[in-house]
């Protein structure tokens, strides 16, 4: 007759009749505390997930603008000598000189980071979004999804691209991520008409700043179903968590972290 899987409680799982408790990834607690301390296990050590292997750096913008013949080279020296003045980024210290556009800019920083880009946004699409995503959790993460085609979701971004929430979103959710880089006031206007498609109670998101309501979100949740799969994926300042039941699925994403993880992503066993 097992026992609760919290190596602290020694509770018996009851032969027959209602057995109660909680089960995550198909291992069984006697009670959401023992369920918590699973979880918040699961939160402080996600499973590692690296970088690509053998990745070059990618070139400099200055000299990506020059390739592209966006700028000169005398117009390069005047900004790098004006940016160590201003502390703007070199792209923000080219559009402040007029060097160069907003649209010129946007395409030399995509092709630095190897994505396409986009002028402009069809915010009617914006505003039936796919992915359920609640707008707070989209401006954490810094991906805003537009469009959803076999199994491939098309989200906008700014610079500098949010790589780990890009992999923590292909991991958690099975969709292949695919960025558009666009610049920060086309990405303003599509966050204030984005409106995730309505998928009713069976799927909420959240934003927490701290573990404990992590924690509590993510039991509550794995509770309301008969068996729950929970993933976990740490990206720098937020952890992502997935609670997956065959009542719903939640979202769960905590913010400012007291300490800094590379990006980490995978199902654990807790």
């Amino acid at each position: 007759m097992p026992r609760c899987a919290d190596a602290a409680c020694v509770r018996w799982r009851p032969a027959f009749g209602v057995w109660g408790g909680v089960r995550l990834n198909s291992t069984w607690y006697c009670s959401r505390s023992c369920a918590a301390t699973a979880v918040r296990r699961g939160l402080e050590s996600p499973p590692a997930l690296g970088e690509s292997a053998g990745a070059l750096p990618p070139l400099r913008l200055g000299a990506m603008l020059r390739y592209q013949g966006a700028i000169t080279q005398p117009q390069l020296d005047v900004a790098l000598a004006s940016q160590r003045r201003s502390g703007l980024r070199l792209g923000a210290e080219l559009r402040r000189l007029g060097f160069v556009t907003s649209a010129t800019l946007t395409r030399g920083l995509a092709a630095q980071a190897g994505i396409s880009f986009l002028t402009a946004v069809d915010l009617a699409r914006v505003g039936r979004a796919p992915g359920g995503l609640s707008a707070d959790m989209v401006r954490a993460l810094g991906l805003l999804p537009f469009e959803a085609q076999d199994r491939r979701l098309h989200v906008i971004c700014t610079a500098p691209v949010p790589r780990p929430a890009l992999r923590a979103l292909a991991r958690l959710t099975g969709w292949t991520a695919e960025p558009f880089l666009v610049d920060d006031e086309v990405w303003e206007r599509a966050i204030e008409h984005y409106a995730p498609a309505a998928l009713d109670d069976r799927h909420q998101s959240e934003v927490v700043h701290d573990m404990d309501a992590a924690s509590a979100h993510v039991v509550a949740a794995a509770a309301a179903g008969r068996d729950s799969v929970v993933r976990y994926a740490g990206c720098g300042d937020f952890v992502w968590v997935r609670v997956e039941g065959d009542a719903r699925t939640q979202d769960v994403l905590i913010q400012s972290l007291p300490e800094e993880r590379q990006c980490q992503a995978e199902p654990t066993a807790h």
